[in-house]
């Protein structure tokens, strides 16, 4: 890296500069209006023909190469050759020629690296833009578009320069280019998924391709081509009151600066959410046990109870309507995720439905299972105190013995 040269027909270069101190990343060439130095370069007079060279050692060098076609002043040092050098501040990452216009009469060279667009005089070595750009990541492309538009008139056609800036942050930026003394305002943004490698732009700006650093080549089209010579009719103005007055706008994308306010979506209540609402406890919580659902129906018992309407929802209640209650209550109370709260229905279901005992084989064996399986529980958990007080004291023995060997 570091040296710039140009081949001829055979293998070997007829001409090699060299002078940066790392890669060269991006070269343009230039031709301007000047004084040819060669006296014998005669249909080139009054243009000199420049190549230009941006590097990873943050410079740009502009290298003299009149007479080169000629084969004239091949044996030139490379400090003749290099007429300017110029200091980017960044790794130069792509190199542009914006043309020459009418208000712009030399044609300048814009150089993107870091986060930072420059515009240089290639003649005079001076920067005529400096422009930090909103970028997040370093700057890998950038290209010019012209966009053809009709005035407000739809009469004449006019030529915008558009200056796209493109990064390995995903963003894609669009600034005005026409008056480079305007700084290059800034007017467009769009992100992107993949961090972007490569812009291009086709000649009538019709199409625009798009390159990412995971190999995805996106070609994107304008809606509509403006064909050359022929004019838009314009658009009739939206009267003010209308439904195409008030819907204006409603089709339109966000910028990628723009700051996105999300509604959050109504939540749907579930049927016993909505039940509860309506103070419908009974059928709440026979909702609830309809979806078997454990943390559902244990949800639904809490919330009854921080209601008070618990001894609502478990009364009143006949033989089928009382057994899911109570197969639940049987399956689930030994369970220490659901007993704290299972323990107080099974106490209210023993003090509402004990005077009617006897009266059905099915409620009275489900009592009986919930009978048994609070007494096992308690066995066990007599047993593990039993464990616990055990091993608290051998615990004991163990450290009292050690303190009275120390």
């Amino acid at each position: 890296g570091g040296s710039v040269g140009g081949s001829g027909d055979s293998a070997s270069p007829i001409l090699q500069m060299t002078g940066h101190g790392d890669s060269v990343r991006s070269m343009v060439v230039l031709r301007v209006k000047g004084t040819s130095t060669t006296s014998t370069v005669k249909k080139q007079e009054g243009i000199r023909t420049m190549a230009i060279s941006g590097s990873y050692d943050h410079t740009i060098r502009v290298w003299d190469l009149e007479g080169v076609s000629q084969g004239v002043g091949l044996d030139r040092g490379d400090q003749d050759r290099c007429m300017a050098i110029m200091d980017h501040g960044a790794p130069v990452e792509d190199l542009l020629v914006l043309p020459s216009s009418e208000s712009q009469p030399q044609p300048l060279v814009v150089s993107a690296g870091g986060t930072i667009v420059k515009v240089w005089n290639p003649l005079t070595g001076e920067c005529v833009v400096d422009l930090n750009t909103k970028h997040s990541k370093t700057i890998t492309s950038i290209c010019l578009i012209d966009i053809i538009r009709n005035d407000e008139l739809g009469k004449e056609r006019i030529s915008n320069k558009r200056l796209v800036t493109a990064g390995l942050d995903g963003l894609i930026r669009i600034h005005a280019a026409d008056d480079i003394s305007a700084n290059l305002p800034y007017l467009h943004g769009v992100k992107t998924p993949h961090p972007i490698t490569a812009i291009r732009a086709s000649p009538d700006g019709a199409r625009f391709v798009v390159g990412t650093s995971n190999g995805i080549v996106t070609v994107r089209q304008r809606a509509k081509i403006i064909p050359q010579g022929v004019s838009l009719k314009r658009k009739a103005r939206i009267q003010a009151g209308t439904y195409s007055y008030f819907m204006r706008g409603a089709d339109v994308s966000a910028d990628a600066d723009d700051h996105i306010v999300l509604l959050d979506k109504k939540r749907k209540l579930k049927s016993y959410d909505v039940m509860l609402k309506q103070f419908r406890y009974g059928d709440a919580l026979d909702e609830a046990l309809n979806g078997r659902q454990p943390d559902a129906i244990v949800a639904v018992l809490e919330e009854l109870g921080k209601r008070r309407g618990l001894t609502q929802a478990l009364s009143n209640r006949d033989e089928e309507s009382l057994e899911p209650i109570l197969s639940f209550t049987t399956k689930f109370i030994t369970k220490p995720r659901y007993s704290p709260v299972l323990i107080g229905v099974a106490d209210k279901l023993c003090d509402i439905y004990s005077g009617v005992v006897g009266q059905s084989e099915n409620i009275d064996e489900y009592f009986d299972k919930l009978r048994r399986h609070v007494k096992d529980e308690c066995r066990t958990q007599k047993s593990l105190l039993r464990l616990i007080g055990q091993i608290d004291a051998v615990m004991c023995a163990g450290m009292q013995a050690e303190h009275d060997s120390g």
